[in-house]
């Protein structure tokens, strides 16, 4: 479980890649899926190659500073001085890409259906898909908002659990029996583990 766990999210970060233009969300995921698994897929591309130019692209569509903040809630993001609020967003990004990268020789011949997206407001859509692996099939929802840069993602839910809300309550557990200095003493210690 935990094998498919990271195939998952590294597919579903795999399928949404550099947009330009007025592109429509869903539009964004469809074609952009071929970018990455173009880079999965060169043989004669080496492994440290394949992850430098994943995280170059999926950079470009998930907003990872906004989901720093997000991932500790207002509550608490409002205790953390600029400093705290500069050093923890680098150390999310940081883990935020350590954690997929590193699993990107999990990837083998899943396939994606893009189901028709489903629109909150003017500003947000959710578009669902279905990922077949095997004979095995998983639910991942795209939490997508437009900004003045394009369409960039901001959540993602693999079987009905959000990343961002299994952050948050990581994150708030500590922030609630200590301080801003604990968390980020502990992202610290788990970037460093991570990447080493």
């Amino acid at each position: 479980m935990k094998k498919i766990f990271y195939v998952l999210f590294f597919l579903l970060l795999s399928h949404v890649a550099i947009a330009g233009g007025e592109l429509e969300p869903e539009e964004i995921l469809k074609t952009s899926v071929n970018e990455v698994l173009t880079v999965l897929a060169d043989e004669e591309m080496a492994l440290e190659q394949k992850k430098e130019k994943v995280i170059e692209i999926t950079d470009q569509v998930f907003d990872l500073t906004l989901m720093a903040k997000l991932s500790v809630g207002k509550k608490y993001w409002s205790k953390f001085n600029p400093e705290q609020k500069s050093e923890f967003t680098k150390l999310f990004i940081k883990k935020f890409q350590g954690f997929y990268v590193d699993k990107i020789d999990l990837f083998s011949d899943e396939k994606v259906e893009f189901l028709p997206p489903i629109t909150v407001n003017k500003k947000k859509v959710k578009i669902p898909t279905v990922l077949s692996s095997k004979d095995k099939k998983y639910s991942i929802l795209y939490m997508m908002f437009k900004t003045s840069r394009g369409w960039k993602i901001y959540d993602v839910s693999i079987e009905g659990v959000s990343i961002l809300h299994t952050d948050r309550q990581q994150f708030q557990n500590i922030l609630a029996s200590g301080k801003v200095k604990d968390l980020l003493s502990k992202m610290r210690e788990k970037v460093k583990n991570e990447n080493s």
